[in-house]
């Protein structure tokens, strides 16, 4: 059933960039750690890791 289900590319371009942005923004609040940091930092850590699950188990559609 999940075998046959593909993420279109543009879809596999935008989890990318969503892992670079908050990826960053991870690394910025835990560095600063102004308040509410840690909070922040599980919000900002697991929009980036399940971008990366998406993206790494998830096949893209890159048909043409």
């Amino acid at each position: 059933m999940l075998l046959n289900n593909y993420l279109p590319s543009y879809v596999g371009l935008i989890l990318i960039l969503l892992m670079i942005i908050f990826g960053q923004a991870f690394r910025e609040n835990w560095k600063n750690k102004n308040d509410r940091w840690l909070l922040k930092a599980w919000i900002y850590g697991l929009v980036s890791f399940f971008s990366f699950i998406v993206l790494a188990f998830v096949p893209l559609d890159i048909s043409l």
